[in-house]
């Protein structure tokens, strides 16, 4: 895996992004996390998701919120790579890895995919507090705050990919961006 940006956002289209955090991989290990409140000043920090869409690929749970929230704030970052080792150039903000489609893909039989529920059930909440002290302000060290939500699901990412290499399966970005598309599992 190459350069990946986990993405979270707090906010909604009517009430506007109002803050954001950003977990940056590169082969999978956090190289810079970002954060910002901007309640509608959302528009100054735009060109930072532009540059970073066209320094790698976008994760997401529940990605397709975070899509449509950068869609309606710009319909496109321009022409950029459809993924860090793509040849292929796309004018969107995806495709995104979603790791709520890749949990309910691969493990079936769950009750609930919310990030909570799922950092609970697959035993990495120590993990998630451990980075969460690393990154977060202590009164944001809780569900629906954009970093720590963001660090959820970059634990959740981590989680999966492991998983994944012990069954002997080769991970890709290509792979998870596939597999988050069709919701299908190897």
């Amino acid at each position: 895996m190459s350069t990946l940006h986990v993405v979270d956002f707090e906010g909604t289209r009517t009430s506007g992004i109002g803050e954001y955090g950003v977990v940056t991989l590169v082969s999978g290990e956090i190289v810079d996390v970002r954060t910002a409140e901007c309640t509608g000043k959302f528009e100054k920090h735009l060109d930072l998701f532009i540059k970073l869409r066209q320094s790698g690929t976008f994760v997401g749970h529940s990605a397709s919120v975070e899509d449509g929230l950068l869609r309606y704030y710009a319909v496109s970052p321009g022409f950029v790579k459809k993924y860090s080792c793509s040849t292929e150039s796309v004018a969107t903000w995806g495709p995104w890895i979603d790791t709520k489609v890749l949990y309910e893909a691969f493990f079936h039989n769950l009750p609930n995919y919310s990030l909570g529920e799922l950092i609970k059930a697959f035993g990495l909440s120590d993990c998630l507090l451990a980075l969460a002290e690393n990154f977060c302000p202590a009164h944001k060290i809780r569900y629906h705050n954009a970093m720590f939500d963001a660090l959820a699901t970059y634990v959740l990412l981590r989680n999966l990919v492991i998983d994944l290499q012990k069954n002997g399966i080769k991970v890709s970005d290509e792979l998870l961006i596939e597999y988050s598309r069709t919701g299908k599992n190897i």
